[in-house]
């Protein structure tokens, strides 16, 4: 298998488009046609990891966060050392990362069935997934025009479709208002014009975008444009966190135990008071202390989750919220297990290269 057809594997898990604008997952090194031998799935890509994946015969790491995060201008021998041994090895690099905890069967889905949850559904809806329909009328001859740059701006994709839209001829008309310089027509005259009916699907998070290509190349001075939100049954659904109940009530200590068995933690840093009694959970992987409001909306009592600030944990404890902190690490350690149940899940009958769950041990705080 070549790492561009495990990459589109790997787009069908979790689809790229739904990383957030901050991220940086996909291929971070290495070229779309090389071999995969295998693959190594891990957490981080560090100095065990890369030692790993070359001691199973691995020759890329899937890894959940991207080993270069943000701009860098240059690979420095220190900061940087386990990307360049990484590089000398031959290895590719690739992450799979908001998008794999966006997506409705992705990592967060994955720790909360882990735990026994029932009743599960996405806390807070990804922009991405909100869905709208753009309707514009143009002449004919600039309907393509129009369409091509709506495209290029992220319009027309449906599930594994893209360039989607939907074209009726018709008539259109209108009065050109003193001091407008209309495309067709003259001031003060009704004019009526054959025009195309053009409608497109849109995701809220390419809406902008795509309304501004679409005004800047209309032929029209004020073209008219509607957009709808849709609301479709069944369609595919992403967004962060999981809320859901317990396998059974439990009171605080129990609730506690439960919690530092399961995510393997010495300590439980509690932002706010625990319930008396406990039913319904929400959890979200990595930083997810900015959905506690979504989560107390969905009703749920406690948040559990890997990272809240001291600020945040104050506002939640004066608003009387409940946080649960689990660490970063905890909350995400689960990652090469739900990545290879997904990927063997959706190849179905294709062969995939030796697949390797990381067991390095790298934790990078530790508790005494």
């Amino acid at each position: 298998m070549r790492i561009q057809e495990l990459y589109d594997l790997i787009d069908i898990v979790a689809p790229f488009r739904l990383q957030e604008e901050y991220d940086n997952a996909g291929l971070i090194v290495g070229s779309m046609d090389d071999e995969v031998r295998g693959v190594l799935l891990c957490l981080d890509v560090t100095h065990e990891t890369v030692e790993e994946a070359h001691r199973v015969g691995a020759n890329l790491i899937l890894s959940h966060h991207p080993p270069i995060f943000r701009a860098i201008k240059k690979l420095d021998p220190i900061q940087h050392s386990a990307l360049l041994a990484a590089v000398r090895m031959g290895m590719a690099l690739l992450a799979v990362h908001t998008n794999f905890d966006a997506v409705s069967d992705g990592l967060n889905a994955f720790v909360a069935r882990r735990m026994g949850l029932t009743d599960l559904r996405i806390l807070e809806l990804h922009e991405s997934e909100r869905l709208y329909k753009i309707v514009t009328f143009v002449p004919p001859e600039f309907r393509e025009q129009v369409l091509d740059a709506m495209f290029t701006a992220g319009a027309g994709h449906t599930g594994s479709y893209s360039h989607t839209s939907y074209r009726a001829a018709g008539t259109g008309g209108f009065v050109p208002d003193p001091g407008t310089h209309p495309f067709v027509g003259e001031e003060n005259a009704m004019t009526s014009v054959v025009e195309d009916r053009v409608e497109t699907i849109v995701s809220g998070r390419d809406l902008v975008s795509v309304l501004k290509a679409l005004r800047g190349v209309h032929p029209y001075e004020e073209p008219a444009v509607d957009v709808f939100e849709e609301h479709l049954p069944g369609s595919p659904v992403a967004g962060f966190g999981h809320i859901g109940r317990l396998p059974h009530v439990m009171g605080p200590e129990e609730f506690v135990a439960f919690i530092k068995s399961f995510f393997a933690v010495s300590v439980l840093p509690v932002a706010g008071t625990l319930p008396e009694t406990i039913e319904c959970v929400a959890f979200c992987s990595g930083s997810g202390s900015s959905l506690l409001p979504a989560a107390s909306k969905a009703g749920a009592q406690v948040l559990i989750t890997g990272d809240v600030t001291y600020h945040r944990a104050l506002d939640v404890s004066q608003a009387g919220g409940c946080v649960v902190i689990v660490d970063h690490y905890s909350s995400e350690r689960f990652f090469a297990a739900a990545m290879e149940e997904a990927l063997r899940s959706t190849a179905g009958d294709r062969e995939l290269p030796p697949l390797h769950q990381s067991t390095a041990d790298y934790q990078p705080v530790r508790f005494w």
